[in-house]
């Protein structure tokens, strides 16, 4: 496993068990991100604030999951992609299960491996919104 890889394991593993200050760690502060639920983008400040809305007093619980991964090194450049599984709980509002797909860009620092730009959007989008053929 490479340390992209590895890092990459780290961002995941701290989400899932609410590391909160860990998962933000592997972010750069000027990390430019575009999330599924929002409609711009964000630097990693925008980004804590809007996952601070899915905390306790509005979740039971959530987890984002990747699946099928792909990692590629250039340098000190490299990229994360594949689908991923968010999953969440909503108090008092049904349940979510929203598919989809991503990307990461990560620059290898002194400290390690750190994200600088991340999207992420629904599937649908691209199944039901695609170009006429």
């Amino acid at each position: 496993m490479s340390e992209l890889e590895q890092a990459f394991d780290s961002l995941v593993g701290a989400l899932a068990t609410g590391d909160l200050d860990g998962f933000y760690g592997l972010i750069e502060p000027d990390a430019v991100i575009m999330d599924e639920d929002l409609p711009f983008r964000v630097d990693r400040a925008g980004f804590q604030d809007h996952i601070s809305f899915h905390g306790p007093e509005n979740w039971e619980g959530f987890a984002w999951k990747p699946q099928q991964m792909r990692f590629r090194e250039h340098g000190d450049t490299g990229v994360a992609v594949g689908f991923s599984m968010f999953r969440g709980k909503p108090k008092d509002a049904g349940f979510r299960l929203r598919p989809m797909m991503f990307s990461q860009s990560w620059t290898k620092t002194e400290g390690g491996w750190r994200v600088t730009s991340w999207h992420q959007s629904p599937i649908v989008g691209h199944v039901s919104e695609q170009s006429p053929g």
